[in-house]
């Protein structure tokens, strides 16, 4: 399964460069400004070894974000956009991060974002706002309060749960 990410830093982004090394670090590769890893907690809790496995309908994957202040100086208007892969469903309540942020959702493809989306029903002849159900989020955005300190860094973390085998997703 394919999975796309992307990580938007505001105004700095061009600043994002590896600071310069001190010669007696020169053989230690700079850390990666951002790494994503996805993991298979339902295999995971059932002690399965094969981390090749495909996921099933009902597998709760964890996807994890660690970005890293790669640059000589702090960084602010830092902001993670995580599209939720097709085939998968968002846990409620699980996007959370290590420091402190403002986590909101899109319901939409990432064109709008809320802390808590909701969607217009039609009850008894009215129009009336209700929360989203978990099937209809797309995205979740995490934008990173206060600055980052060089070589800092921060992880932000959300849950799906398969809902489609991966050669059934659309």
């Amino acid at each position: 399964m394919k999975l796309l990410r992307l990580l938007s830093i505001g105004l700095v982004s061009v600043a994002l460069v590896a600071p310069p090394m001190a010669a007696a670090h020169a053989q230690v590769p700079p850390p990666k400004a951002l790494v994503i890893t996805a993991h298979n907690m339902t295999a995971e809790a059932a002690g399965e070894q094969d981390t090749r496995a495909v996921a099933r309908p009902g597998d709760v994957i964890r996807y994890t974000l660690v970005f890293t202040n790669v640059t000589a100086g702090p960084v602010k208007n830092i902001q993670f956009v995580d599209p939720i892969p097709k085939g998968m469903i968002y846990v409620p309540g699980s996007a959370a991060a290590d420091h402190p942020a403002r986590i909101e959702y899109s319901i939409d493809g990432g064109k709008s974002y809320s802390s808590q989306p909701t969607i217009q029903v039609v009850e008894g002849g009215r129009k009336v706002e209700q929360p989203a159900p978990r099937q209809r989020y797309t995205h979740v955005r995490w934008t990173v309060l206060g600055s980052l300190a060089p070589q800092a860094r921060v992880m932000a973390e959300f849950r799906t749960q398969v809902s489609e085998a991966p050669g059934d997703a659309k």
